[in-house]
């Protein structure tokens, strides 16, 4: 099979995280082109994730999805979430689509389980046979069924953690808003410096400089994903944190071409 890639559109990226269910779509749009041209000067098979930025992340927090379930009221809560999520995800398949791509929505909340947080199974066999068929799977940050907490809150970063495992991709790509991982915030600091790289070795050092992500977001921000991405850095499968906002910066990405901050061990 073609080299297997994992990109991540991050929410802060195709949604304004400010403003409760908008949606980026000339940006999305654009993403998705980027996609589809990579793919065409190189031999890629893809895995395109997302994060939910201000859609399922405002009932999440209303509901208190990521709490478990609390109250009687959660339940509401989880159907508009996983409501909230589905309609982004709409957006982004068919953005997909238009630009040339076989793009298949993959809903987590209909075939993952999790306990205590945690997914303890996720069914792959018709995301391994999308990829060797000509289909791109699309799936995103959701909410499942949790054995302990009766719900729980699926990010991207975690669902890519689990997949990788079991189908090997070469390499993760995460386009966000920056150019990588910084010093601090580089939208309210200045004197904000990119880090290169990201490595077992200095994962410590750095640790106190990962904060939460700008506007509504229960999935843990920065240091939730530089943490997953660094256990997967240790099975071989490296990372890269990008700028998606860049004209360009995720296909040449996608072709190799590095510029953001690397994750690897």
């Amino acid at each position: 099979m073609n080299e297997l890639v994992f990109v991540k559109l991050g929410g802060s990226l195709i949604t304004d995280k400010t403003k409760p269910f908008t949606a980026r779509m000339d940006v999305i749009k654009r993403l998705a082109r980027e996609i589809h041209a990579a793919k065409k000067e190189r031999k890629l098979k893809v895995v395109v994730g997302h994060g939910g930025g201000s859609f399922p992340h405002v009932p999440a927090k209303k509901y208190e999805v990521h709490k478990g379930v609390v109250s009687p009221e959660t339940y509401r809560g989880i159907a508009e979430v996983q409501d909230a999520a589905s309609r982004l995800n709409r957006m982004v398949v068919e953005s997909l689509m238009e630009a040339g791509e076989n793009a298949v929505s993959v809903q987590p909340s209909a075939c993952a389980v999790a306990k205590g947080g945690r997914i303890v199974h996720f069914d792959v066999k018709p995301m391994r046979r999308m990829l060797v068929e000509n289909l791109l799977p699309v799936p995103y940050g959701d909410v499942v069924v949790d054995l302990e907490k009766g719900c729980a809150i699926l990010s991207t970063e975690m669902i890519f953690d689990y997949l990788a495992r079991k189908l090997k991709p070469s390499r993760i790509i995460l386009a966000g808003i920056t150019d990588g991982v910084f010093t601090s915030d580089p939208q309210l600091d200045r004197k904000a410096e990119r880090i290169e790289e990201i490595t077992p070795a200095n994962f410590e050092k750095i640790k106190s400089a990962l904060k939460g992500s700008a506007g509504i977001d229960v999935t843990g921000g920065m240091l939730h994903k530089v943490e997953i991405l660094l256990g997967l850095a240790e099975l071989g499968i490296p990372s890269i944190i990008i700028n998606g906002l860049g004209e360009g910066n995720l296909k040449n990405a996608l072709l190799g071409r590095k510029e953001g901050t690397a994750i690897h061990r």
